[in-house]
């Protein structure tokens, strides 16, 4: 089995924030009041995810192919039947000259005659023919060519199984990241919503003040500016919204799906997971990834092992090394239909044949030899494809384990800003209500702690995302 490639890790990693995720189906979503759990929707995807169901058919197919292997050890039985009608058959009637016969005995002085007569002794071929033939071929030795390909079948249908599991855990990975993608894009429409609010009124206060001269009218389009940025990012944020559950529809085969409608209990559990995983060592949690036991990494050895079987085969063949078969052979050719006209069998309509054959290439152009070179050649091919994902699996690993780390100290900064927007509101709070100060150095401070929990929410995103793939690539 010929296998080209690197590794894929084929799940998204998760630019959410900035573009949406993938293509937009066409769809017609029906509306539902039905919540749906993580474990529904996984339930869904597993059922009706068109890339896992061809695997499983392949998965069929494989097994198929092994028990073919495995009767390749037994005979096989073939039968040919034939009937010919012959207008005019090759063998005609017999005459015999009387005379002649007479002729040929002694008889004496007296000596008998027919007068020329002929009688015939056979009336010729008959106009049917029918043959019926029944060969049996049974293997005896083949140098290894039928237990390797048994072998081979076996392995290939390993890995096949080796796919449903991968194509399992980056459903299972894609899907827990939509949904906790979704999870933190409420969040964030939530606090967009919020900030309109304070957006708005500081438009209209700004208008306000310039038409009473207190406020230049750059600083009117200043907060007209902020106010369209704030309208542009929601919509861009809803767009980015119906992008993941249009996607998600057409993953799990489920239509009607919104952010009200699914169940985010989950993210509670999962919050705690990250915080779990991040406290551990990473240089322990990449030894576990470039164990072996990564799914990945067994199906790379699985494809060596592949290989290195596909060369024992070719090896069979090389140096002119013949099969040994067992050979019978019987059967009937007579004039007659056997069993339903009479007088169909005579001792020479029948035979029966045994015998041991072997065969062999002797010559083509060493093509045999150079097929062993190729095979060689494919198992070093594989052993490479398995050292570059390895590679590949650790450099993965560092890449998104630094990312999350990088998240967690944004999160700490934004949590300060917030702590510090808050004291700012509630201090600006007390001194416009006093009457000394501004309703716009207010709406400010509310503005600047909503700006932070946005930022906030996006970097506990980007860590969940990244989290998300170092668990991906811890599974087994």
């Amino acid at each position: 089995m010929k296998k080209k490639g690197k590794i894929l890790l084929t799940f998204v990693i998760f630019s959410i924030i900035q573009s949406g995720w993938g293509q937009t189906p066409e769809q017609s979503p029906e509306a539902t009041s039905e919540t749906y759990t993580l474990e529904s929707l996984l339930d869904a995807t597993k059922q009706n995810h068109p890339e896992l169901l061809k695997l499983q058919e392949e998965y069929k197919r494989s097994l198929l192919d092994v028990q073919d292997a495995w009767w390749a050890l037994g005979p096989t039985v073939d039968m040919q039947i034939s009937g010919t009608y012959m207008v005019n058959p090759p063998v005609g009637p017999v005459y015999l000259n009387v005379d002649e016969l007479l002729n040929s005995i002694s008889w004496g002085s007296v000596k008998p005659t027919s007068n020329g007569q002929y009688v015939k002794v056979f009336d010729g071929m008959e106009n049917t023919l029918y043959n019926i033939q029944l060969g049996l071929t049974q293997p005896i030795f083949t140098w290894g060519k039928i237990t390797n390909a048994i072998k081979l079948y076996k392995q290939i249908s390993n890995i096949k199984q080796s796919q449903i599991t991968q194509q399992t855990q980056q459903l299972e990975t894609e899907l827990k990241t939509r949904l906790i993608s979704l999870y933190y894009l409420k969040n964030i429409l939530a606090v967009i919503d919020e900030e309109e609010g304070y957006t708005s009124r500081m438009v209209q206060v700004s208008e306000e003040a310039e038409k009473s001269g207190m406020l230049l009218h750059q600083e009117v389009v200043d907060a007209k500016i902020q106010a369209k940025e704030l309208e542009i990012a929601r919509q861009d944020l809803k767009e980015q919204i119906t992008n993941q559950l249009l996607e998600l529809e057409r993953t799990s085969g489920i239509s009607g799906l919104s952010l009200d409608n699914i169940d985010y209990n989950f993210v509670t559990d999962f919050i705690k997971e990250f915080e779990q995983l991040l406290a551990q060592d990473p240089d322990q949690l990449e030894k576990v990834i470039l164990s072996g036991n990564q799914t990945s990494i067994k199906m790379l050895t699985q494809l060596q092992d592949i290989s290195k079987t596909a060369e024992e085969i070719a090896k069979g063949y090389e140096n002119w090394k013949p099969d040994f078969a067992l050979q019978m052979t019987g059967g009937y050719s007579g004039s007659r239909v056997p069993f339903f006209e009479p007088n169909y069998l005579r001792k020479d309509d029948y035979s029966l044949n045994i015998s041991i054959g072997i065969k062999t290439t002797i010559w083509d152009g060493g093509k045999k030899i150079r097929d062993v070179s190729r095979k060689k050649s494919e198992v070093q091919t594989a052993q490479i494809n398995k050292d570059d994902a390895r590679s590949n699996l650790a450099q993965t690993f560092k890449t998104q384990w630094n990312a999350a780390q990088v998240c967690n100290m944004k999160i700490e900064y934004q949590d300060l800003k917030i702590e510090s927007a808050s004291g700012k509101i509630a201090q600006k709070q007390q001194i416009y209500e006093s009457g000394y100060g501004s309703e716009t150095d207010l709406l400010s401070a509310k503005i600047e702690r909503c700006n932070a929990q946005i930022e906030k929410e996006k970097q506990a995103l980007s860590r969940a995302a990244a989290c998300l793939t170092i668990e991906f690539l811890l599974e087994k």
